[in-house]
């Protein structure tokens, strides 16, 4: 659970630990959510900053500058972000440098998740239109929370070079290691073509 104590400090507690965590800020706190698994903390401040900040090891990255709108996509931890003309999309919110950014002069409204798809919906005035999500990358993320590697694999061998598909590979190969599945670690040292690994 995430709430504010008072305009620049935020309060993350564990309800089933007991612990808490206190995030104070330099300006006022306007928006935040969890993730659904309690461990990352989105906040937007009055300046419209957008923060990610992760519980588990209680760090503290900038997003994005001139946030309109944000939102975790359901079931997930991709971020969903717009500032100006840009809608950012964070695949993989632990390597914040890797954004998929469309250029768009239209309002996000939602995002809808259903049916094996995921639509960012936007309002153009008199109509509405939607704009889809790349599934794959969604459900890495997914199969990583569940700590299911080979499923993150085989979602990983269907996508196309990327620099979001490089970060991914990367996170399941450290995970891999740690946890000594070295078919795993080894696969994704080819796909990056880590030839000494």
């Amino acid at each position: 659970i995430a709430y504010l104590l008072d305009k620049q400090t935020v309060r993350v507690q564990d309800l089933f630990s007991g612990a808490s965590e206190t995030i104070n800020h330099d300006s006022n706190v306007d928006w935040l959510e969890l993730n659904g698994r309690g461990n990352l903390l989105l906040f937007r401040d009055r300046s419209r900053h957008l923060h990610l900040y992760d519980v588990d090891v209680q760090t503290r990255t900038t997003l994005l500058d001139y946030c309109t709108y944000v939102q975790w996509v359901p079931g997930s931890d991709v971020v969903v972000a717009q500032n100006r003309s840009n809608l950012c999309v964070w695949y993989n919110v632990h390597s914040p440098d890797n954004v998929t950014i469309h250029e768009m002069k239209v309002d996000v409204m939602e995002i809808e998740r259903g049916d094996g798809k995921t639509q960012v919906i936007v309002d153009e005035g008199v109509n509405t239109v939607s704009y889809e999500l790349y599934e794959g990358l969604i459900a890495f993320g997914t199969a990583m929370d569940d700590n299911d590697l080979d499923a993150a694999m085989d979602i990983l061998d269907t996508l196309p070079s990327s620099e979001e598909a490089d970060a991914m590979w990367k996170q399941l190969s450290d995970l891999a290691l740690m946890e000594n599945k070295l078919a795993i670690a080894e696969r994704c040292a080819a796909a990056l073509g880590d030839v000494a690994r």
